[in-house]
């Protein structure tokens, strides 16, 4: 896949067309940036790191049944995703107290909330992203109320999947902001990225940060951090399991399907017209990598006969 052309550029990504109409090619870049832009800098290495976490996560989700954009990696700094008109909208999911909502509301830095907190900001620079609530979104047309239910609960169900994830890194995620965009046919779909740079990340029963905040409160080891995400996130296997059934093709004779159907008939159910025998397999995997490919491979090469058999595939949620 190609990049055709540059249709939007932000502080840390570029999006680019391509040949097909329904996908776009994001590239990630070094640049870092805090206080709507205010204070920037190159971070070596931070598009590279950003590409390989965001890749890994929109994996993780995909497998737990969260829709996202994400398609494929392309390579070190650029990911293949569906095109989509991304919501006026950003979500912010709080799991801690930190950043602007203990500044705004004089709480102590740390806190565990009781229950995760939603806030939603209406997204313009110009504007420094000012935060809005249901009502605005509504009022102003924003979002539909039935794709507002949509981003919420795929919003919350996120942040579970990637609390229990990111405590496997042994990382605690305080906050994240996410970006939600809908296809051409009106499908929402989780969108932008996750990563240090839309994630607040400490390190598990401390307040050491391993995120932007690194870069924004002048911490140093900025690099080192997202490196270091970057290593535990890939370095973390990710269990999923996959169910395939295997069928005889149309058109083959199923001996095992004649037998099962004539005792059935002198039972008396006479209703049965017709019995396919097939198998069904549920495989456990460690996925570090994506592995669509490898399963298209395991009925192709083993466990389907491609003469006589057809298959088909599909993760199981858990």
């Amino acid at each position: 896949m190609k990049k055709v052309k540059l249709i939007y550029e932000g502080k840390a990504k570029r999006v680019y067309s391509t040949e097909e109409d329904d996908k776009f090619i994001i590239e990630f870049k070094d640049s870092a940036t805090a206080f709507d832009g205010l204070k920037k800098a190159e971070i070596q290495g931070k598009g590279e790191a950003n590409c390989a976490i965001s890749s890994k996560i929109f994996e993780l989700l995909t497998i737990k049944g969260v829709r996202n954009h994400y398609i494929e990696r392309l390579n070190e700094r650029e990911m293949l995703v569906r095109s989509v008109k991304i919501f006026p909208i950003e979500v912010i999911i709080r799991n801690r107290v930190a950043g602007s909502m203990a500044k705004r509301l004089g709480l102590e830095e740390g806190r565990k909330l009781e229950k995760p907190i939603l806030e939603f900001c209406y997204k313009s620079d110009e504007l420094h992203d000012p935060m809005i609530n249901e009502d605005h979104i509504s009022a102003l047309g924003l979002a539909s109320p039935e794709e507002l239910i949509t981003i919420k609960d795929t919003s919350l169900k996120t942040n579970q999947i990637l609390i229990e994830f990111f405590k496997l890194c042994h990382l605690d995620l305080v906050d994240m902001k996410f970006e939600f965009g809908k296809d051409s046919s009106g499908e929402i779909y989780l969108a932008d990225e996750i990563s240090p740079d839309t994630c607040r990340l400490w390190e598990l029963g401390t307040t050491e940060s391993w995120d932007k905040d690194r870069f924004r409160r002048d911490l140093g080891g900025v690099e080192e951090a997202y490196n270091e995400v970057k290593k535990r996130v890939l370095e973390t296997p990710v269990e999923s399991k996959t169910r395939i059934l295997i069928r005889l093709k149309q058109g083959i004779l199923d001996a095992q399907g004649s037998v099962i159907l004539n005792a059935l008939k002198s039972l008396g159910f006479n209703e049965v017209l017709e019995v396919r025998v097939g198998k069904l397999l549920e495989i456990k995997l460690d996925r570090k990598v994506d592995e669509a490919g490898r399963i298209e491979r395991m009925c192709k090469e083993l466990l389907a006969n491609p003469v006589m058999e057809d298959y088909e595939w599909e993760w199981i949620e858990e």
